[in-house]
């Protein structure tokens, strides 16, 4: 079973996100050059975990990992970032169904991106 991604999001399109959960796929200056892949389930979705991203990712600021390694490695430099998403559509919304979904998505994604580059995406700890 493919995980269908959403089409790349320009980041400064970033707000017309989706407040759901899901799993979102960072990209910087094309579509397929993957720096991060995360995952969330909270209330406000992936625009608000986006948002911390974004947050960290110029600022350096505590509040998302993943954005704050961004920070260091490219200097806070946000411009030219897409965003694509999986959302869990047809999964059963009750939090011990979802939760282990999302997690499987996003643990699936980061391993397909390890079995072609031989590594994590540049931003991701794990």
């Amino acid at each position: 079973m493919e995980l269908a991604l959403s089409h790349p999001v320009a980041w400064i399109d970033r707000a017309g996100l989706p407040d759901r959960a899901g799993v979102y796929v960072i990209a910087r200056g094309d579509p397929t050059n993957t720096v991060y892949i995360g995952r969330t389930w909270g209330a406000k979705g992936i625009r608000n975990r986006i948002r911390a991203f974004h947050r960290s990712a110029t600022t350096g600021q505590k509040g998302h990992a993943g954005g704050v390694t961004f920070h260091s490695v490219f200097e806070g430099d946000a411009s030219g970032l897409f965003v694509t998403m999986h959302l869990p559509d047809g999964i059963d919304s009750k939090p011990e169904i979802l939760h282990p979904y999302i997690a499987y998505a996003e643990r699936r994604l980061i391993w397909e991106y390890v079995e072609v580059h031989g590594g994590l995406p540049v931003c991701n700890s794990e």
